[in-house]
Parts: structure tokens; C-alpha cells; sequence
């Protein structure tokens, strides 16, 4: 199907017969007053004025999903649609997927008015908004007239602005300096003409009243005598705009299914203001649910703001509702239909209670935003706190455990909702009443090892992973890993860092130069000072005492007590030098012994040989 055109007329027309709504995707009004009137002045020209895209549904369908009327008075206070309540009175009906902006600037102009605050009043003040609408001064038309024919000049634009009523009597205003005489037409009273309206015989009618109304404005009456021919011509443009000529240009999409609605809607709309599929769905909750964006995004802010901050978005909240509620993670629109939206409403104290609790054990792992890969790996955790499951010293290791090995299998890229209903499934049981229950209160890591995961992915770690681990740069993977290896510390009752133990600033060639390390290695160097093997957790203590300085330096200046300390919760090898030329060496022996502990930490039965951690020499 190709495009189809209409005329401004006929699609104002079919709104006013509530045909055309919005759906629930679509976001408020959001066009100042300015780019209301560009858009008319664009539409005298007859500039192109962009191209809609129409979905055609029927009524049946339609009731199951959320529609919002057309704004006719916009108000900033409450910029929101009105939800259309009740039954289609049309068999289809049409939702608008892109032009909104437009096709309301076009309605409100035509049809309403629109209230901003005055600038310097007080919002308190009921008279700070007044009602303006769309006006069109007649007098002051953008014509100039050349060897006796009137021509548009391209360098002004039609006077439309927005009026209050008393503003609109003023017959003069201040023009480039000059105080001009002036006519403001209510853009709106050319909804009142037909189609085959004579424009030159209405034209007459309101030259008489003009006469006979302004009998006494000598000065305003010669510039109307002067400007008759100019004031015709604006007043058949605009009716010629208006219902003559197809300005609306549009693709009509016929479609029942709102998911590939979704699909075309996100495609269509990447330009300006980009909305993701997760703003678009937000919404489907929204309209269904009037308080739930306040409390999401409430709660958003909460966790977000919780020990030394998450990154947390609408995505991973609106996700976790249907996690913990039982229902299909699948990130779709049916997946948010009225009923479901209503479950999660009549839970969101426990989800908001486990939500917080989650991330309160999270920060006592010494977890922020910027260590977690994967948000998803959290929800079983979260699914096991919603459903009652234990939060004790044995449970939260055996969390950690999980977390570590998720994280590290990267098991939530690609067919990451299958992964999460196969967790979800070996966590839970099904009772009689159709409900669910956890198979045990403790969370057991061993249980969601075993189990078979979508994609041929498992939370078994291989030889394979261990080196790509110890070969792992600086992020969060290698912070999972040292919380992993530390397992005694308490990150949330001191602040700890992940810091390289040889300074990264001693690792460019001038520094290397320095130390006299050979030039043929400082390549080679600069490649390892980021890896696993030259990262430690370090309190805030040491960490704010070390800096930049030479790790044997800085070393030599602890007691005693702190070297022996620095050296067990560092993993430092035995028997290694701590001097920077010898930091190949460091980094090899270190490797080694992180590997053997990596064996252990993540149950891997292999033999090692023997490393033990001691005096560093």
C-alpha cells in the first residue's frame, strides 16, 4: 500500500468524529507556542510539512489496548491526553504512530487554545496562565507587490501568534520599531467555511463589519483599504490550505498485533527525541496504572542512590515485576496487558521491599552500578527473596557464588529471557493452586549450577574461562573476581577499591626508561598493567597512601603488622620482589597463584602445583 493524502480539513474532521486517537505509546504534548506557529506559516507556503504514518485496527481489538483523545486546549499544568474511555463509536479506528506533534499543533491551533505562564507571575496566581488562541494578522501579510503583481516575500513569515481575546482587539502593534495598524483573524473561524465557500463574498461580509465596527479608527481603516487586495489572498490561501489542497500525507498500516505496532513505532521514530522500546512499553503500564510511574520511578531513584550508587533503569525494574510476579519475561506489550499490570500493582510493597533488600546485600558485597555486567544476573536472587528464601551468612556466599559465576560466563547476553525461566524454573516449585513456591529456603548455588541453560550456556567454569579470567583487564569482571577471592572482607564496613598493585602511571615509556627497563620489554609491560594479575581490593586506608608511588616504596613504609596484612589479602606470591624492574616476574607468580585460588573458589578439581603466599622479598 502507498501513501494516501488528505486535507487538513478532513483529518481535523475524522478527530472531532472520534476516529483518530492516540495510542498509549506516544509521549505527552511537548510543542511550545513558537513551533506551533512555524508549523502554520509552513503551511500557507505550502512547504512540505512531513509525511504521517497511520495505524488502521478495529474497534474489537482496540478495547485491549490504551487510547488517549486528541489535546484541544493544552494547559503546561496538565499537558496529558484523556484517555478514551468507553466503546469506539466506529467500527476502526485510527491510531497516529508518527506526526503526533504535528497533528496536535494542528488541532489545538484550529480547534483550542493553549495556556502558558506569563513570565514574572506566580504559578500560585489562577490569572498566570491565560488562554491564548491562534491568531493571523491580516494587515501585515508577508506580500510585497512587483510591476503590479502581488508576491510572497521569502524573508518574512505569516504573522500567526497566540492571542488572549483582549490582546486580539488591538488595532496596532509594535513592528521593527514602528507601531503598525493591524487586524488579528481567529485562525480558528475558517473551520466555519465549506469547501466551496466563496472566500471573496465572506471577504465582503467581513469588510462591512469592519466598517461598521471600527467607524471611528480613520488610521486603521485606510491600511484596511490599502491592504484589501493582500487581505483576500491570505484568506484564500489559508481556505485553500485548509480544505483544498492533500497536505497530509500518509502510509496507513493495517495491524491487529501492537507487538509489531512496537517494532514499526520504534523504527519510525529515531529521529529527534529517541524513545526505546522500554520507554514505549513504560508507558503501556502508565496508562494502565496512573500511580505507577511515580512509584517506579520512585524506587528507581531509592536503590539508585544506595551505598556508592547503582545505574538502574525502567528496563530492569519493569523486567523484575514480572520475574518475581510469576509471569512471562518476555519483554513485550502482552506481557504488560491490563491484567498483568494489575498483578503487579497489587504487589508492589513486596516488590519493592526485596527490590531494596537486594541491593542493600549488594552493597555489602562491596557492589556499586559499575561492577555489575549484567543487571539480569540479579533476579534469581531477587526471586528467592521474594518468595521467602533465606538471607543469612550462608545463603548470601552461596548468592555471591552465583553472582561471581554468572557474571563471569557472561550467561545474560544473547537468549537472556530463556536463561532467566530456566533459573526461575529450577528455583520454584508449583503448587495445586497454580501458585509457586521455592524448593528450598536456603539459596543453594549448586542447584542453579546443574541446571541445563537455553543456549548450551552453563554456570560450569572451564579451564578455558579460568585464562580468560587471569587475562581479564581492569572492569568489572575482575572486580567480581578479587570479591570472590576475598571473600572475608567486609566491603560494606570498609571502603575498599579495586587498585593496581604496580602504579598504572609507571607504565609508559618514559617511566620505563626510567626504571632501566630494557626497551624490547616495555611493550610488553604496558600490555600486562591492567590485567588480573596487577589488580587487588585495597581499603581507603592504604589506597589513599600508596597514590602513584613505586609499589616497593610505598611497601617499605608500612609496620609491620600492615605488610603481613597487604601481603594475605593481596594474594603477593612468595619469595618475588616487589621492585618494578622485576614486575614480570611478579605478574607470573602472581598469575600462578590466583589460578590455584580460582581452582578452589570456583569448585574446579584440578591438580596445581603448590604457591604459597609468604615473605616477600
Amino acid at each position: 500500500m502507498g501513501y494516501s493524502t488528505l486535507s487538513i480539513r478532513e483529518v481535523t474532521r475524522q478527530i472531532e468524529q472520534n476516529k483518530v486517537f492516540l495510542p498509549a505509546l506516544q509521549r505527552k504534548f511537548v510543542w511550545k507556542k513558537e513551533q506551533i506557529e512555524r508549523l502554520f506559516d509552513s503551511i500557507m507556503r505550502g512547504y512540505p510539512i512531513g509525511a504521517f504514518l497511520f495505524w488502521e485496527l478495529d474497534a474489537k481489538v482496540a478495547k485491549d489496548y490504551v487510547f488517549y483523545e486528541f489535546l484541544k486546549d493544552y494547559d503546561e499544568r496538565t499537558p496529558y491526553n484523556r484517555r478514551k474511555e468507553g466503546a469506539f463509536s466506529h467500527e476502526q479506528i485510527i491510531g497516529v504512530l508518527d506526526g503526533q506533534q504535528r497533528l496536535s499543533s494542528m488541532y489545538i491551533g484550529f480547534n483550542g487554545f493553549h495556556k502558558t505562564k506569563n513570565s514574572y507571575a506566580w504559578k500560585s496566581n489562577p490569572n498566570a496562565y491565560p488562554e491564548k488562541r491562534l491568531y493571523l494578522d491580516l494587515l501585515n501579510l508577508p506580500y510585497v507587490t512587483e510591476s503590479g503583481e502581488i508576491k510572497l516575500n521569502e524573508a518574512e513569515n505569516y504573522p500567526f501568534s497566540f492571542l488572549t481575546e483582549k490582546e486580539s482587539q488591538k488595532l496596532e502593534r509594535k513592528i521593527e520599531d514602528q507601531i503598525k495598524p493591524c487586524y488579528w483573524f481567529k485562525v480558528g473561524d475558517s473551520l466555519y467555511w465549506d469547501k466551496d465557500e466563496d472566500i471573496e463574498v465572506y471577504y465582503q461580509t467581513l469588510a462591512s463589519q469592519i466598517q461598521s465596527i471600527y467607524q471611528d479608527q480613520k488610521t486603521f481603516l485606510e491600511a484596511w483599504e490599502q491592504h484589501q487586495t493582500q487581505v483576500l489572498l491570505g484568506l484564500k490561501t489559508l481556505h485553500a490550505r485548509l480544505h483544498d489542497e492533500k497536505l497530509i500525507s500518509y502510509f496507513q498500516v493495517r495491524e491487529n498485533d501492537l507487538e509489531n505496532i512496537l517494532k514499526i513505532f520504534v523504527r519510525v521514530n529515531s529521529g529527534g527525541t529517541i524513545l526505546s522500546k522500554t520507554d514505549l512499553l513504560f508507558s503501556t503500564v502508565v496508562a494502565t496504572w496512573s500511580a505507577g510511574r511515580d512509584k517506579i520511578e520512585k524506587l528507581n531513584k531509592d536503590i539508585n542512590q544506595f551505598g556508592k550508587g547503582f545505574k538502574f533503569g525502567n528496563e530492569f525494574l519493569m523486567r523484575a515485576c514480572l520475574y518475581l510476579t510469576d509471569l512471562d519475561v518476555k519483554y513485550k506489550v502482552n506481557s504488560f496487558k491490563a491484567e498483568n499490570v494489575e498483578k503487579i500493582k497489587n504487589s508492589w510493597e513486596k516488590i519493592q521491599t526485596v527490590l531494596n533488600q537486594t541491593v542493600r546485600i549488594l552493597d555489602e558485597f562491596g557492589y556499586s552500578g559499575e561492577h555489575l555486567p549484567s543487571q539480569n544476573a540479579l533476579l534469581p536472587i531477587v526471586y528467592h527473596l521474594y518468595k521467602g528464601g533465606q538471607d543469612n551468612d550462608t545463603s548470601k556466599k552461596q548468592m555471591l557464588k552465583y553472582l561471581v559465576h554468572a557474571n563471569v560466563k557472561q550467561i545474560f547476553g544473547s537468549s537472556q529471557e530463556s536463561v532467566l525461566q530456566d533459573l526461575r524454573r529450577a528455583l520454584r516449585s508449583k503448587n495445586e493452586d497454580g501458585t509457586y513456591s521455592l524448593k528450598h529456603t536456603h539459596f543453594d548455588f549448586e542447584v542453579l549450577k546443574t541446571t541445563k541453560l537455553s543456549g548450551g550456556k552453563s554456570l560450569f567454569v572451564t579451564d578455558e574461562n579460568i585464562e580468560d579470567v587471569l587475562n581479564r583487564e581492569y572492569g568489572a569482571i575482575t572486580f567480581n573476581i578479587l570479591v570472590l577471592l576475598n571473600p572475608d572482607f567486609r566491603l560494606r564496613d570498609v571502603t575498599f577499591a579495586q587498585d593496581h598493585i604496580h602504579p598504572k602511571s609507571k607504565f609508559n615509556k618514559i617511566e620505563l626508561s626510567k626504571a632501566g627497563i630494557p626497551l624490547e620489554l616495555h611493550q610488553k609491560y604496558i600490555d600486562l598493567k591492567d590485567t588480573l594479575p596487577n589488580l587487588q581490593l585495597m581499603n581507603g586506608h592504604w589506597n589513599s597512601g600508596k597514590n602513584d608511588k613505586l609499589l616497593m616504596e610505598w611497601f617499605a613504609e608500612q609496620s609491620k603488622a600492615d605488610q603481613e596484612a597487604i601481603k594475605l589479602t593481596g594474594l603477593y606470591p612468595n619469595n618475588v620482589s616487589l621492585t618494578f624492574s622485576e614486575f614480570l616476574t611478579f605478574h607470573e607468580k602472581r598469575k600462578e597463584l590466583l589460578k590455584e585460588q580460582l581452582y578452589k573458589a570456583l569448585d574446579i578439581k584440578k591438580v596445581m602445583q603448590n604457591i604459597e603466599v609468604g615473605e616477600v622479598v
